[in-house]
């Protein structure tokens, strides 16, 4: 066997190696019928040293060569849509993660840090009154409802159920709280417990619970209010723990993940309709003739190949 034979068959290997990477790529059955058919043509010519090797290069420049352009092209495209919708799942999944791993167990960290926060601010403004000053920085109990409000306190509330009629109550600067409640807060040592959050037509409410009692209360952050809130009202509220209104984006985000899991093989495998056509074309070609006699008549074949790689593969 001479050195262009041994470079032609060499070369053959190295087209069906790319045709064989391709058709594992795709996973579809007609390319991976036509890369069986041309690894028969090459063992045919590898098993009958008697043969044109030429007629073997020329099959490959005016088939093989062709179609592998044409699937790298598709290729090519696909792993760029592929590697979109694979960024995509990872960024869903980071926020996931991140979400559950951190901002929920951050609220329920700093829920409970600012039960003793509010109480001494509460302990705090009744001193200031009875000394008649005023001392107490409110951004040291507002700062909880800035960082939380929006995305933890409930909205699903009758908003009348939280406000109050007017009380007798103590001044404090653009501050009241009600003269019965800081009374009762007094007894208890003014210890106090975060219950919930409530955010209804950009209002915020507070409600705390007072210190070994059944006693509850209302901090009303727009009206600057502290008001007790009688039992029976409560039993009409949903005073359970606040949980993020994220966990909704959350859900959809996992539902939105498996559907693009799903979608990522069937991605691969589809192809443009006009390539489907002139693979089954090109399928049927081989199929449909004497292998043998083909190859030596190649030089009279048209190449139904060559025009594809020119189409517009985004239509």
């Amino acid at each position: 066997m001479d050195d262009e034979a041994i470079t032609i068959l060499s070369q053959s290997k190295r087209r069906l190696t790319k045709l064989k990477l391709l058709s594992n790529f795709f996973e579809n059955i007609d390319i991976i019928s036509i890369y069986i058919k041309t690894d028969i043509i090459d063992n045919l010519f590898r098993e009958n040293k008697g043969l044109d090797y030429s007629k073997l290069e020329l099959f490959h420049l005016q088939y093989t060569d062709s179609l592998i352009e044409l699937l790298t092209k598709i290729k090519r495209q696909k792993e760029n849509d592929l590697l979109t919708v694979i960024n995509e799942i990872d960024v869903n999944n980071k926020y996931i993660s991140g979400f559950e791993e951190g901002r929920a167990d951050s609220f329920e960290t700093d829920r409970k840090m600012y039960s003793g926060v509010f109480s001494n601010q509460l302990k705090s403004l009744y001193k200031d009154l009875t000394e008649d000053k005023f001392r107490v920085q409110w951004d040291n109990v507002l700062y909880f409802y800035k960082k939380y409000a929006t995305e933890f306190y409930r909205s699903s509330v009758d908003e009348e159920l939280l406000k109050c009629n007017i009380v007798p109550s103590y001044q404090y600067l653009d501050y009241s709280i009600e003269r019965k409640l800081l009374g009762r807060l007094n007894i208890q040592g003014f210890k106090v417990r975060f219950i919930c959050g409530y955010i209804v037509t950009g209002n915020e409410y507070e409600l705390f619970k007072v210190f070994q009692s059944d006693d509850h209360f209302i901090f009303n952050i727009e009206e600057k209010k502290m008001y007790m809130i009688d039992s029976k009202i409560l039993e009409k509220i949903d005073v359970t723990p606040n949980e993020s209104n994220q966990s909704s984006i959350i859900n959809q985000l996992r539902r939105k993940n498996e559907q693009l899991e799903d979608t990522i093989n069937e991605r691969k495998r589809v192809l443009p309709e006009a390539v489907t056509n002139v693979l089954k074309d090109y399928l049927r070609n081989l199929e449909s003739v004497d292998i043998m006699s083909k190859i030596f008549d190649i030089n009279e074949e048209t190449n139904i190949l060559r025009a594809m790689l020119n189409l517009n593969l985004n239509n």
